[in-house]
């Protein structure tokens, strides 16, 4: 089968559990973007302390249950995807997988017009970047898979470790107050430009600032290991056939489930009393045990929420309840781009000029309610087109071809 030949999955041949897990994905990653699209995730200490209840019971649940969880398991679907894409290409003689390399430079190109136009918070870009690394592991076998996993998610915690040594003995000791004092800055700031500026004020100012801040963060914080150990994990699931045959790897979704489930609860509820996050700054004992609890549960609980849904989903009752998010899960690209268009009106000072204006719960209502609408536009929408607009779009550059996009009656 040669490179001309080749086309998209079609919709009889995709898995549906994988369509399901995606979109809930979806939804879960707005939920954890949410705080940042609203501010209330940047809010000083002072402030978060200063909120009603409900609000701190929120941000509980959101650190607990969502964040983190929610984009390893899309990462860990995106591996499992590059599996597939690499088996076609390898039965049409493609050995050199030019075809998904295509596909990731054009992705690279949609998240880098996202996060400079509009969101600076684009995991596109980086998800892009990280796909040309894995592939380096397209020929590793099933071991070396799971054991690159294991040591790549075991990197941030020394790497945590060595700057917790090297801020101990070098740091001064009003760097805390520092801290505080210019995370103050940057809110009072962020308020003043995001909540009321203009479309290019935004563009030219704050987002390229913000882009800056993030990949920092994300350097400091280790996720790039992070991500790429889920990548492998959904590699390896896929060579095994875990989706492609779940009734004889039953027992293996069942241990998934019961150690990935406790783990995931013990490490998460360590990472969210100890820290609140995945790697405070500046780094603290505290902060070690953070660290160590993101490290091993938030990957442990993504799984088990994985394996949980997948169980479920082998009933008739579940699989038709869960079958509404299916339709989400195809159009994820879409629905991802839709979401920040969404946030941005309303809560850029070029839309209603919302942020720093919800609480906790309010925003997280909000992306319920978005993502709710979501769930009906796409059913609606792929009962007369084959894709949703930006994977149709996405497909025909990686393709070079024009492809139909209306379903044939």
């Amino acid at each position: 089968m040669s490179e001309a030949q080749a086309s998209p999955v079609s919709v009889s041949d995709r898995i549906e559990i994988i369509d399901i897990l995606r979109g809930l994905a979806v939804g879960g990653i707005l939920i954890g973007n949410m705080q940042w699209f609203s501010g209330y995730g940047m809010m000083p200490p002072a402030m978060v302390e200063n909120s009603q209840t409900i609000d701190k019971v929120v941000t509980f649940f959101v650190h607990f249950f969502i964040e983190g969880k929610f984009y390893s398991i899309f990462s860990f679907l995106f591996g499992f995807g590059f599996a597939l894409q690499i088996a076609r290409a390898t039965e049409r003689g493609d050995t050199k997988a030019t075809l998904f390399k295509r596909r990731l430079f054009w992705l690279l190109v949609i998240g880098l017009i996202h996060a400079y136009v509009l969101w600076p918070g684009d995991i596109l870009s980086i998800y892009a970047v990280m796909g040309f690394i894995l592939l380096l592991f397209r020929n590793k076998s099933d071991a070396s898979l799971l054991k690159w996993a294991v040591g790549l998610m075991i990197v941030p915690i020394v790497t945590y470790l060595l700057l917790f040594g090297a801020f101990l003995a070098f740091a001064p000791p009003d760097v805390g107050a520092t801290v505080d004092a210019g995370q103050a800055e940057f809110w009072n700031s962020s308020v003043e430009t995001v909540g009321n500026g203009s479309f290019w004020q935004i563009m030219s100012t704050y987002n390229p600032g913000y882009i800056i801040g993030r990949y920092m963060g994300l350097i400091f914080q280790m996720r790039l290991p992070k991500i790429l150990a889920m990548f492998l994990l959904g590699f390896y699931a896929y060579r095994i056939g875990v989706f492609q045959n779940l009734k004889d790897n039953a027992p293996l979704v069942k241990r998934v489930l019961i150690y990935g489930l406790i783990l995931g609860v013990v490490g998460n509820l360590i990472m969210t009393a100890a820290a609140g996050n995945e790697g405070s700054f500046p780094p603290s004992a505290m902060g070690v045990a953070g660290v160590v609890g993101y490290a091993f549960g938030v990957p442990a609980l993504a799984l088990g929420i994985v394996a949980l849904l997948t169980t479920l989903w082998k009933t008739d009752l579940w699989k038709r309840v869960l079958g509404i998010f299916a339709p989400v899960g195809r159009m994820a690209l879409t629905n991802y781009l839709t979401q920040t268009l969404a946030c941005v009106m309303i809560f850029y000072g070029y839309g209603l000029g919302k942020f720093g204006t919800f609480t906790a719960s309010q925003a997280t209502l909000t992306a319920l309610a978005i993502f709710a609408v979501q769930t009906v536009v796409s059913t609606v929408w792929l009962k007369f087109f084959t894709f949703g607009p930006m994977e149709w779009i996405w497909r025909q550059l990686t393709y070079g071809k024009r492809l139909p996009l209306r379903l044939k009656a």
